[in-house]
């Protein structure tokens, strides 16, 4: 916002010299010097004292150099400001992000239709999957973050927020690096028989109970071991270091370095999609209703 002269003569006095300006600038000497001669013709005025040690500032110069710098901040303030005010139109959506629910889900979807609907604008808001602390993000919905995205197919979530069908995450299983399983391309149920694997308890989420039980009918040498009903990161480091399988996410694939996520010849998938509050404001209701919509009646 400062003219050019007047930056590069402020750079001038930071470096020091003409020489070290121009590098910082990435342009000749020559240039800074017939920048600065065109600011001293212009305002009338000497602002250096040249030498061969370099440049001393004139009294001029060292008053222009100090209302220069107080005019710089207020130019940074200004340009602050004004991105403030840009992020203050429109409708704001704050959507929750996590390491296993990321706001990319989303915002890939809308990419796509972005320029469509100008003014809606995302705010991330960062949380922590915990699973002692998933639920109470869940209830307050609406306060900080107004919707999350992810596999959110617990009883206990769905009666504390609404939730909207986004499509489907294949069901796979992760297996720690080193295991002579982790070299292949796709695991059998028979791969996995003897083998110690780790979902969440039943009791909450009916299509995972659903499968639990078709595991044990009809692979019984599968020995399934119960954690809580959600996962976070300490499930995953938990298989790593114990060496069992994990039941698990495509979705999923990048969240531990030393998991290796594999598909598995069945053709089980879980549901993903968003949640948001049981009583949204006007702006998420109509958002909601835009995703409806524009992505999920295209995939129906």
């Amino acid at each position: 916002m400062l003219s050019q002269q007047l930056q590069i003569f402020l750079e001038v006095v930071d470096s020091g010299s003409f020489t070290k300006a121009s590098k910082r600038l990435l342009v000749t000497p020559a240039s800074v010097m017939k920048h600065m001669n065109k600011l001293e013709n212009r305002l009338g005025l000497t602002l250096f004292k040249r030498s061969n040690h370099g440049v001393q500032l004139t009294a001029a110069g060292k008053s222009l150099y100090e209302d220069g710098k107080k005019m710089l901040s207020q130019a940074e303030d200004a340009i602050v400001k004004a991105k403030n005010a840009a992020l203050s139109e429109g409708i704001t959506i704050r959507v929750g992000s996590s390491l296993l629910n990321p706001s990319s889900v989303l915002t890939n979807l809308w990419a796509p239709i972005r320029e469509k609907y100008p003014e809606y604008k995302f705010r991330i808001i960062p949380y922590e999957d915990k699973k002692e602390q998933i639920l109470s993000v869940t209830a307050s919905l609406g306060e900080r973050i107004d919707l999350l995205v992810g596999s959110f197919n617990s009883r206990a979530m769905q009666k504390r927020a609404n939730y909207l069908f986004l499509g489907n995450y294949q069901l796979c299983v992760a297996v720690p690096k080193g295991h002579p399983l982790s070299y292949k391309k796709q695991l059998t149920f028979q791969d996995l028989h003897g083998e110690r694997l780790v979902m969440v308890k039943s009791g909450d989420t009916e299509l995972l109970d659903y499968f639990r039980t078709i595991l044990n009918m009809t692979h019984p040498q599968i020995l399934i071991t119960d954690t809580d009903y959600y996962y976070d990161i300490d499930t995953f480091n938990m298989c790593e270091q114990t060496g069992m399988f994990l039941l698990t996410l495509d979705a999923w694939s990048d969240v531990h370095p030393f998991l290796t996520t594999l598909p598995v010849e069945w053709d089980y998938q879980m549901p993903y999609g968003i949640l948001y509050s049981k009583n949204p404001s006007k702006e998420v209701e109509k958002f909601i209703a835009i995703i409806k919509k524009e992505i999920t009646e295209k995939n129906v």
